[in-house]
């Protein structure tokens, strides 16, 4: 990879064509190093081993930016994942392959109006990452990117809309079906409401996925603030309606509930937390209405490690399936973290240490919105664990702990606890 990164810099330079000042050039990368051990995610019994791994994820990326000129950026970063040396996977993001994780162009004052205009294979993020996020979030994370066009409007200092037209998934190009998914919409950003100090964001997205014949507008909204003496909020509630499929209309709900309180006058500033999310399930799978809650974006680990693993795509292999048989209908993808059909109540702390070390401790109880009848909605008790050493500005280290302890929902099947340790050396320069 540093090969191919060498060569695209020498070929830049000396090719007259790119004969213009470069103002702001920079380079960086990440270097991260975990060790895995996981037990139980999928099928919760102890004595199958097909989900119990122990293993090295390496992750590198290399990066390059240069302004090129007031107003033009060029961005590009080549990234690698392996999980285990000699693992062989003829997948990118999973093997000893390189790939671009991104590229673009970005264009200030574009057409000396108030609008910034961002081309090419970029990350996108907005709120705590809910419904917005990930784009391939089949691998694990590694990569989040979609190929696209990003255009924000700077309407004001604090006010901005953005509209967005990307594709997740660009399939087969061998044939005349339509078989893509793609990813459009708006999203006004008020940094700070004139009345209420609060940030506000609205938003109407639209996810279509022509392998499902899936058509599915989102309608949101998001608060948040957080306050001197401590206290910060976040609420966020979302409506989805369209085309399921070709036999089913698309009727769920979802919402994402956060308070918390920091103890600004004590030295390691402890966090005190609250949260609450809810996705809705589907209340009758044999009628024309579908209650589940697509993921949209938002398959990423925001609800911790473990529960993305838990609620990896991989159909009926995962014994999600005993509660929901159906929990994976809305993904095309495989591998994806489908969080669907869910209730999750949480409570918290955090600190920080000597300025360096800092600590996450939580406990959740996880619920159904809807199960198969005589199942209880109980899925059990998640706790999670994480520690954080900042050794040096570019080096940190960290270890993470949970475990899943499965509820009465798994009652008459496999119900062994899901656990996941994983230690970390990431770089960054």
């Amino acid at each position: 990879m540093k090969k191919c990164l060498l060569l695209f810099l020498v070929v830049l330079l000396a090719t007259p064509a790119f004969a213009f000042e470069v103002s702001d050039l920079k380079f960086g990368g990440q270097v991260r190093m975990r060790g895995y051990n996981l037990q139980n995610m999928w099928d919760l019994d102890d004595d199958k081993d097909g989900d119990n791994w122990s293993v090295f994820r390496l992750k590198t990326s290399l990066y390059v930016s240069m302004a090129l000129d007031e107003d033009v950026t060029g961005y590009v970063r080549i990234s690698n994942q392996n999980y285990g040396e000699g693992v062989s996977y003829d997948e990118d993001n999973k093997s000893n392959k390189t790939f671009v994780d991104n590229a673009y162009i970005n264009v200030d004052n574009f057409f000396k109006l108030p609008v910034t205009v961002r081309i090419g294979r970029q990350n996108i993020m907005y709120g705590s990452g809910f419904v917005l996020f990930d784009g391939n979030s089949q691998f694990a994370s590694t990569s989040i990117f979609l190929d696209g066009v990003k255009a924000s409007w700077h309407i004001t200092d604090k006010m901005q809309l953005d509209g967005l037209y990307f594709k997740d998934e660009e399939n087969d190009r061998d044939n005349d079906a339509d078989d893509d998914i793609t990813l459009a919409g708006v999203y006004f950003t008020n940094k700070e409401c004139p009345l209420t100090g609060a940030k506000q964001e609205l938003y109407i997205l639209n996810r279509k996925d022509d392998n499902l014949d899936k058509d599915i507008i989102m309608y949101g909204m998001r608060i948040s603030d957080k306050f001197a003496f401590g206290l910060d909020y976040s609420a966020e509630v979302a409506i989805q309606k369209g085309d399921f499929s070709s036999t089913e209309d698309q009727d769920a709900l979802g919402y994402k509930l956060d308070l918390g309180y920091t103890v600004n006058k004590c030295t390691v500033k402890p966090r005190f937390y609250l949260g609450y999310v809810a996705l809705s399930g589907d209340e009758d799978p044999n009628d024309s209405d579908n209650e589940s809650w697509d993921v949209f974006y938002g398959g990423w680990p925001q609800f911790g490690d473990l529960l993305a693993w838990r609620y990896l795509n991989i159909g009926d292999g995962n014994n999600i399936t005993h509660y929901d048989p159906n929990y994976n209908k809305g993904s095309s993808t495989g591998g994806e973290a489908v969080y669907s059909n869910i209730e999750m109540a949480t409570i918290g702390a955090s600190a920080v240490f000597f300025e360096k070390l800092s600590a996450n401790i939580s406990y959740s109880l996880l619920t159904a919105d809807e199960t198969i009848n005589g199942i209880d909605d109980d899925l059990g008790d998640y706790y999670q664990l994480k520690l954080k050493y900042k050794y040096s500005k570019a080096l940190s280290f960290s270890v993470y702990a949970a475990m899943i302890d499965p509820g009465d929902a798994f009652d008459g099947v496999d119900n062994d606890d899901a656990t996941e340790i994983y230690w970390e050396a990431d770089l960054r320069f």
